[in-house]
């Protein structure tokens, strides 16, 4: 495996360049973390002009479906890009936008575990206190994950994974189709329940610059990314 900054360029090199080339425009910062299993890309400055166009007359679902179809097309050619430059085979690959903040995010996840650093404990919070909170928000969107873990990549970026999730009226939404429109519905839903009908954000005692949430629908498997602003403290 490179040396961690080696990975970082190397990835964010490529982001940079195929969101130009599909998009038209690139984003004008590219963030990149490099934590077996995980690789995690932060994006900022990016919204095509014609994105922009659709955007000014509230055409925001087009958006979005327009990115799926184009992250979905690209997903095997990103999965093997992260696979080279980590050297270890990245196998899924979890999108999300905020197209109010011109951000967006994707997330990575290398097939085996095996090679997965340690993970540091960076809050003030419990392990425990923390890992409620979300399972009560989870809880209230849909039902108890079979699974929660939760993993600090830095003192301001935190990884929620969870699996085992779906309720069988998401299951049959699915099943016809609806995928994408359930996504739509879901986020909004979830970040609402884990900032407002929870103590998670109290717990940390820091103020949250982003939330980030996806979900692979196949595997029951969904990511939660949490971006913090700086300790005022530190």
């Amino acid at each position: 495996m490179q040396n961690s900054k080696t990975m970082q360029s190397e990835i964010g090199g490529y982001i940079s360049t195929v969101i130009r080339e599909h998009f038209g425009k690139g984003p004008t910062s590219v963030f990149v973390i490099v934590k077996p299993p995980f690789v995690i890309v932060h994006l900022r400055g990016f919204l095509s002009p014609t994105e922009k166009i659709l955007l000014q007359k509230n055409e925001f679902r087009r958006v979005m479906e327009i990115r799926h179809l184009l992250i979905e097309e690209l997903k095997p050619d990103i999965c093997a890009a992260f696979s080279r430059a980590s050297g270890e085979k990245v196998e899924s690959i979890y999108s999300d936008w905020h197209l109010e903040n011109q951000t967006g995010m994707l997330i990575g996840v290398m097939a085996s575990r095996d090679a997965a650093t340690e993970f540091d404990w960076q809050s003030d919070a419990t392990q425990e206190a923390l890992h409620d909170s979300v399972v009560e928000a989870s809880r209230k969107a849909e039902k108890k994950p079979e699974s929660t873990e939760l993993f600090w990549l830095n003192d301001r970026t935190l990884l929620i994974e969870r699996t085992g999730f779906l309720v069988e009226i998401e299951r049959e939404l699915i099943r016809r189709g609806l995928a994408e429109e359930l996504k739509q519905v879901k986020r909004p839903l979830e970040k609402r329940l884990l900032l407002k009908e929870t103590p998670f954000p109290e717990l940390l005692k820091r103020d949250i610059r982003e939330i980030f949430l996806d979900w692979e629908f196949s595997t029951d498997i969904s990511y939660i990314l949490v971006l913090l602003e700086p300790n005022k403290h530190s």
